[in-house]
């Protein structure tokens, strides 16, 4: 039996808000880019590098944040009070904040040892090591928004979240304008003006989230901290959110690994591999979006003990994500020179592009399911599986299989390939377990 009517109407209800932020935000994350290589050619590299170090610190947060979204969902779903939700919602923000701290300590002072680690060229790190201190000085204030979204979004509010994110890009789009290369009488900052405007509309952000959450989506709800219920939460959290970001730090990981691999290529291939994966991102966006959606759909319907409408959700959004992915790549390959050229002025980089983009097909297969299952099979509480299946085909393939192709000459096409490989492996096993149905054992 398939997904009801209602259920596909509130799943694509909560979806597009997602897809649409998430289309804003690389289009708008598009723009950055661009206008920093506007200012200089080696800062596209630079910025690719220090984005896969900081995705590393926010992994580590979504222990708590992963935790406390699944949580929060199932809470919904069984109908418990805000009052009940409490000790679980100050648990993420205590424990999120602490380590944002420290984690900020650490992006500023360990720059030189961080970026030494994935090999940065160095025609790139002075600028890598300014982008890096700046933000990463500000980590804290992304963890605290992260938990504010969760359980924003845990709630279905997913418009809400799309006004934060949307207004936060496009502050940053206008900070860099003015302090990259000094335009409406503000200094000419470059690079580390790209950090301080991107720090900038952070806070703004959190700001905003934190308001709204404690003024309309949770109301009266005391913010004290009761010590023996926020204990027992954390526990509950822990024991969730802990193997889902552990997987995601496997992958961060794994990625960080990759880079050095692309960086040893030279800076053609580091830039190449920037640029496609800006140009991709737009491929996968809605299974993304729909894979939170989904998400949060099961989490409500395994809080109210409906092992079955958990399944038809999942079934129906896991063959739209698959079915729109290759068709909106199709069309990219199609164009996919076209599209390089216009991202990229170097013929090299443009001819190599184009040909990842290709190899791109292999990657999507996966990806496009995997993001729709692997968020199911953690709203229902099977967080194991997708950690030890991840640990393996990540190493293995990402890892193991591009480094071969490497070795044989392949190049960054061979290592795009070794990335699909895993994401093909992973979609495998995971829709595997989701028929066979071990994860009904958590539902009520």
């Amino acid at each position: 039996m398939g997904a009801t009517l209602t259920d596909k109407k509130t799943l694509l209800n909560m979806t597009w808000p997602i897809f649409l932020q998430m289309v804003l935000f690389s289009v708008i994350g598009s723009i950055d880019t661009l206008m920093v290589a506007g200012y200089a050619e080696n800062a596209v590299g630079a910025l690719g590098s220090v984005n896969r170090v900081m995705s590393l610190f926010q992994v580590v947060s979504n222990i708590i944040t992963m935790g406390t979204g699944i949580l929060c969902a199932q809470y919904i779903g069984a109908g418990k009070t805000n009052a009940q939700k409490q000790p679980l919602i100050m648990a993420a923000l205590l424990v999120n904040t602490l380590l944002g701290v420290l984690f900020s300590i650490c992006a500023t002072v360990g720059s030189d040892l961080l970026l030494g680690m994935i090999r940065v060229p160095d025609e790139q790190l002075v600028y890598a090591k300014s982008y890096l201190r700046i933000v990463g000085g500000f980590l804290f204030v992304q963890m605290i928004a992260m938990t504010f979204n969760v359980v924003i979004r845990s709630h279905g509010k997913t418009r809400s979240t799309m006004i934060f994110s949307v207004g936060m890009n496009l502050i940053n789009v206008v900070l860099n304008y003015m302090l990259i290369n000094g335009h409406w009488g503000a200094p000419e900052l470059g690079v580390a003006g790209a950090a301080i405007a991107s720090v900038i509309s952070q806070c703004i952000a959190c700001v905003a989230a934190g308001i709204y959450l404690f003024g309309f989506v949770m109301p009266r709800m005391p913010l004290r901290i009761r010590w023996k219920e926020t204990r027992e939460s954390l526990g509950k959290t822990l024991a969730l959110g802990a193997p889902a970001a552990g997987e995601q730090i496997s992958y961060t990981l794994s990625q960080i690994v990759v880079m050095g691999m692309v960086n040893g290529l030279g800076t053609v291939a580091a830039d190449a591999y920037v640029l496609v994966n800006m140009v991709v991102s737009y491929v996968y966006l809605f299974s993304a979006s729909i894979g939170q959606s989904t998400s949060i759909m099961i989490g409500w319907a395994v809080g109210k003990g409906q092992a079955e409408e958990a399944r038809r959700i999942c079934r129906f959004s896991t063959n739209c994500s698959t079915a729109f992915a290759l068709i909106i790549l199709g069309v990219l390959c199609l164009c996919r020179r076209f599209v390089m050229d216009l991202v990229a002025d170097d013929p090299r980089i443009v001819a190599l592009g184009a040909a990842v983009i290709l190899a791109d097909f292999v990657l999507e297969a996966g990806r496009s399911r995997n993001l729709v299952l692997v968020n199911a099979l953690r709203a229902a509480g099977d967080v194991r599986f997708p950690l030890y299946i991840g640990l393996f085909s990540m190493w293995f393939f990402s890892v193991g299989a591009s480094f071969l192709f490497v070795k044989l000459g392949w190049g960054l096409v061979g290592i795009w390939l070794g990335l699909g490989l895993d994401e093909c492996f992973r979609a495998i096993g995971t829709q595997i377990r989701w028929e066979r149905g071990k994860w009904m054992r958590f539902v009520d």
